[in-house]
């Protein structure tokens, strides 16, 4: 992934850890859900047509947005590498993982059962394995799908 791909997290996550925050929860958009209609409801309304084709696109093709919610969840996991301390709970959707299959699956059931790490609960705050990067900088989720 190129940088200027991550770089929208990277500020993100730049903010969150000037706030102090440790945990940020991600969950990569849905087509199905009420809020993905909005999303573009609003692209429209502003005139957004290249993020009108891509929510399209998503909501047309399913192995299309099969493949985005992996890339995005990678990207978000690996640029979180980067911030000392800070932690990213990915929530997965029931069909993402669904829709896959092998090893990939056995993933990305570990992420989404995995307790997320706020101080009020009764695990350790360290990094939950399964909540990691899907694959390594610089490796193609491709071999995975």
């Amino acid at each position: 992934m190129s940088y200027y791909a991550m770089l929208p997290w990277v500020r993100s996550f730049s903010y969150f850890r000037a706030l102090g925050e440790v945990v940020v929860f991600h969950e990569p958009i849905n087509p199905r859900g009420a809020n993905f209609q909005q999303c573009l409801t609003a692209a429209k309304e502003a005139g957004y047509d290249d993020v009108v084709t891509e929510l399209q696109r998503m909501q047309d093709n399913h192995q299309y947005w099969v493949e985005y919610a992996l890339e995005q969840l990678n990207t978000v996991q690996q640029v979180a590498t980067r911030f000392d301390g800070l932690e990213v709970h990915s929530w997965l959707d029931d069909e993402l993982v669904r829709s896959t299959s092998g090893q990939l699956r056995s993933k990305l059931t570990a992420m989404q059962q995995a307790v997320s790490p706020e101080s009020f609960s009764t695990r350790a705050t360290d990094a939950e394995p399964q909540q990691s990067e899907l694959v390594r900088d610089g490796e193609s989720i491709e071999h995975l799908i």
